[in-house]
């Protein structure tokens, strides 16, 4: 998924941050007004020696520790993230 961020915090592509919804959930106000929500694990730039930032026009990203819970209208798009599988937290 790419979400449109304002945040400073994250290496961005063009203002997209990347990454992984949990959770998906909904509240409801009063029967009038609902608010959805995505729980969201992040992902940032994987910036390593010897390495390029995108392999075949893709960013390479690492799995971050943080959490957040964002508006679900914030979402753009899905996206498939690729996992290296001889690497821990780097896709």
């Amino acid at each position: 998924m790419e979400i449109t961020d304002d945040t400073t915090t994250y290496a961005t592509d063009h203002g997209i941050c990347f990454g992984k919804v949990l959770l998906l959930g909904e509240i409801f106000v009063n029967n009038l007004h609902n608010i959805t929500f995505a729980m969201v694990k992040w992902y940032d730039y994987s910036e390593q020696d010897n390495e390029d930032l995108e392999i075949c026009g893709c960013p390479r990203l690492k799995l971050l520790k943080d959490y957040d819970i964002v508006p679900l209208d914030s979402i753009e798009q899905a996206v498939h993230i690729i996992p290296r599988f001889h690497k821990k937290i780097n896709f």
